[in-house]
């Protein structure tokens, strides 16, 4: 693929590959637009070369051209791939779903200020497979988090595990009975989370399952021989309007496993491990972007974010 950063009277044709690896050059060395063409001293080697085949680097406007006009309107699109072919590895055995801040300057009065960090921020809601960054959501730094996995669990392909062969890790901010059936029918997995310490049982069992399924016999879908298939039936009621009866016992469920499980390690701390590295590798935050463009430069440098965490899988502590 090439790309055009001419200017109007014809200009320069610079491979999509050679402008990207530019621009993540550009962010893991947290510089700026000018910054990184002034400071670039050999463009053979990634690739910038004229039709003639003589090293040539682009102007800083062809590379903000290139990131804001090319790059970003398929940065979600390329991601959405290698989140693909991630999932289709047999080796992904659990997700995690967590928010970040994003960082703002204290002075940015579009950024709102969260109580929790006491900063001004924005967020980034990112769905990981084993430490691999899958999908985000943007929002404002005072956006609930419990909105966005439905989001983000809608963009997983449709083909799913089987159930019990991933682990669903998240947030305690993403506590809710909708969520818990979400993440189920999703994943197949009981999600488990942080739960408040005034968190009860809502008795919901198997047989309270079974009992409401029977009384659905009407419903297209229903088979009387499939009362034996738990999954079947929780699937079906989601289907026929009962999320928050399938939520309320598969969050049952959920604190039966972490009372059970009190010494297991939370996978959910690959997260937090996963966003300090992130912000090590890049500038992984709304510093000094215009607003114009400031989703679009997220959008890019979730991407890059994701090129990397294929290309450094030792990084987890």
């Amino acid at each position: 693929m090439s790309v055009s950063t001419a200017r109007r009277g014809g200009g320069r044709i610079f491979g999509f590959i050679p402008m990207l690896l530019l621009y993540l050059w550009m962010e893991c060395h947290k510089t700026t637009y000018r910054g990184v063409v002034r400071n670039l001293s050999d463009c053979a080697c990634l690739g910038l070369t004229s039709r003639d085949g003589r090293p040539r680097r682009p102007s800083y406007a062809t590379l903000n051209a290139f990131v804001n006009h090319e790059l970003a309107p398929m940065a979600t699109a390329i991601g959405d791939e290698l989140a693909a072919a991630i999932l289709k590895s047999k080796d992904v055995s659990s997700l995690t779903l967590d928010s970040t801040p994003l960082q703002a300057s204290r002075y940015n009065v579009d950024a709102a200020f969260n109580p929790h960090y006491r900063i001004r921020m924005d967020k980034a809601h990112i769905l990981m497979a084993d430490g691999h960054p899958l999908y985000m959501a943007h929002s404002g730094g005072a956006a609930a988090d419990g909105p966005f996995a439905s989001e983000l669990l809608g963009r997983l392909p449709g083909a799913r595990p089987a159930p019990g062969s991933w682990e669903f890790h998240a947030d305690g901010s993403y506590d809710a009975f909708l969520t818990y059936a979400r993440v189920y029918r999703a994943t197949g997995a009981v999600m488990r989370c942080r739960q408040g310490s005034d968190a009860r049982l809502r008795g919901v069992d198997e047989e309270r399952i079974r009992s409401r399924y029977g009384r659905m016999w009407r419903l297209d879908g229903y088979d009387p021989h499939r009362k034996g298939d738990l999954d079947f039936m929780l699937r079906f009621l989601c289907r026929h309007g009962e999320e928050l009866l399938v939520g309320r016992h598969l969050r049952d469920r959920s604190m039966l496993l972490n009372e059970s499980d009190r010494d297991e390690k939370n996978l959910r701390q690959v997260c937090e491990t996963v966003h300090q590295a992130m912000k090590r590798w890049m500038d992984f935050s709304v510093f000094r972007l215009v607003k114009r463009t400031k989703e679009a430069r997220i959008r890019c440098r979730f991407l890059g974010l994701q090129l990397l965490s294929l290309l450094f899988k030792g990084y987890r502590a």
